[in-house]
């Protein structure tokens, strides 16, 4: 594993950037990815419109769409397997399943970068998904339904949330790009990364 993605899963397991894990977290999380290497299967879908959807019009949005009308809706999964597997551990060895649920999120955002960065657009903005800036999650099912998402096997609970549960759904603005930054996050106030003097994401 590349010790950058070695860092960004601790940091995401709450490790500052100047704490060395010990060898049995690391090890936690070497073995964490190479599960998934082994059992995930990766799906992504997108659509572009030329139309800014009605739910995505509300103020959460603004900032990141604005100077834009062109927008890819996508939703992304690594399938059921990882939900099982996960399942398994939290039976069998609590702070293993902690780390592979932690380093599954870190897995999925990771493909779904690189998917995007091959896509055919010369500028394309990060991926924002539904609770960035305050927006609903519930923002999830309109994007999911609108791409037909069960055609990846992606399903909703009655509570909202989603299975497979390292699905995902996003917005990405065509053209200009805007830089991700904490100040319109729905957690600023008392957010976790801001209080290590770092952020969820990077800084270029």
């Amino acid at each position: 594993m590349e010790e950058r993605i070695q860092k960004e899963i601790l940091k995401h397991l709450g490790y500052p950037p100047e704490v060395v894990p010990d060898r049995s977290v690391a090890a936690q999380v070497e073995n964490a990815w190479r599960s998934l290497e082994e059992i995930s299967n990766f799906r992504y879908l997108y659509a572009e419109f030329s139309v800014i959807p009605e739910f995505l019009q509300a103020a959460g949005y603004h900032e990141y769409l604005s100077d834009t009308n062109r927008i890819l809706l996508c939703t992304t999964t690594l399938g059921n397997e990882v939900d099982k597997h996960l399942r398994r551990l939290e039976l069998t060895d609590m702070a293993s399943a902690v780390v592979f649920d932690t380093t599954a999120g870190v897995y999925l955002e990771m493909l779904a970068d690189t998917y995007e960065a091959a896509l055919p657009y010369p500028e394309l903005g990060f991926r924002f998904c539904p609770g960035y800036g305050g927006t609903p999650l519930s923002d999830s099912r309109n994007i999911a339904e609108i791409l037909h998402a069960e055609k990846i096997g992606i399903t909703f609970l009655d509570s909202g949330m989603m299975l497979p549960s390292k699905s995902m759904t996003g917005v990405l603005r065509i053209g200009r790009t805007k830089p991700k930054s904490c100040t319109n996050c729905a957690n600023f106030s008392h957010c976790s990364y801001r209080m290590r003097g770092t952020t969820c994401y990077k800084n270029k």
